[in-house]
């Protein structure tokens, strides 16, 4: 597979692939920046921010490195179906680029670095990155220590969140982990404006985002992050008068916040084995 192939298997933007076509890229600048990605994230980026057009160049690295990360999943026994369905987050994030800034190319470098390093996978309707818990979680029923392997729960957009779903995707995480990745997991973990407090007073009781929140213990708030606004209005705007109202969660939160309210993001755990997906 060709970078090309890889770029349109993903559905990247067609102003993407037409400025893709026009990056060149020597074999050994590919193989120095390869190096420092591995070695220091930071100064890669602070690296390629020197370069004109560095989102295009970003992207038209990470197509090439993504290959050699299908190589891997290959050697792992990882099925192709979960590379393909993990890597389309760069597409999303092309999309989001384009939108943002007007170029082509690709934003939010660090987070889509996870996917190169194999940190983090798609699987079904959500994505999961193994990781050790960083902060002790004791919901009175449940108790996980600090240091514990967990299963980091992500949401990417772009699909509906229906409950069939989400239960189907935490059972294949399991069983993939499982053969994998394996290691005692004691919990799903998820840190997202999903899991807020104040959203079922916003939101139709069958709504999605509430189908979510209902597989979770919600054991803490974070109010440091308007993480909400973000999403739902794709940018934060200083006058909450500004924000769109196209849709009915858009109206909804924007009323909310107009009367002074504030949405923050929740802590929640799923422990297991998960009674809620079985």
């Amino acid at each position: 597979m060709t970078r090309s192939e890889l770029s349109h298997r993903l559905q990247l933007p067609e102003k993407t692939l037409t400025a893709l076509n026009k990056i060149c890229i020597s074999e050994a600048f590919a193989r120095e920046m390869h190096e420092l990605f591995l070695r220091d994230a930071a100064a890669f980026e602070a690296r390629m921010q020197e370069l004109p057009d560095a989102e295009t160049q970003v992207l038209a690295l990470y197509l090439r490195w993504a290959l050699l990360t299908l190589d891997q999943y290959r050697a792992k026994g990882i099925p192709d179906a979960i590379f393909f369905d993990t890597f389309r987050d760069l597409a999303i994030w092309s999309a989001e680029c384009e939108r943002r800034t007007g170029r082509p190319g690709l934003i939010e470098w660090g987070w889509c670095g996870h996917f190169l390093r194999m940190e983090i996978y798609r699987i079904g309707r959500l994505q999961y990155q193994p990781k050790a818990l960083e902060q002790t979680i004791c919901t009175g029923q449940f108790h996980v220590n600090e240091g514990t392997p967990v299963l980091a729960i992500h949401i990417p957009a772009g699909e509906p969140l229906r409950k069939d779903e989400l239960c189907a995707s935490l059972r294949d995480a399991l069983r993939f982990f499982a053969a994998f990745e394996p290691k005692n997991y004691a919990a799903f973990c998820c840190h997202s404006w999903l899991l807020a407090r104040e959203l079922p007073a916003l939101l139709a009781p069958d709504s999605g985002i509430l189908q979510f929140q209902s597989l979770f213990s919600i054991y803490d708030e974070d109010d440091t992050e308007p993480q909400a606004e973000e999403r739902v209005f794709g940018q934060i705007q200083k006058n909450v008068s500004d924000y769109p109202e196209n849709t009915s969660l858009q109206r909804s939160l924007k009323q909310f916040l107009l009367r002074g309210g504030h949405v923050g993001m929740g802590y929640g755990v799923i422990p297991i084995p998960a009674q809620v997906i079985l």
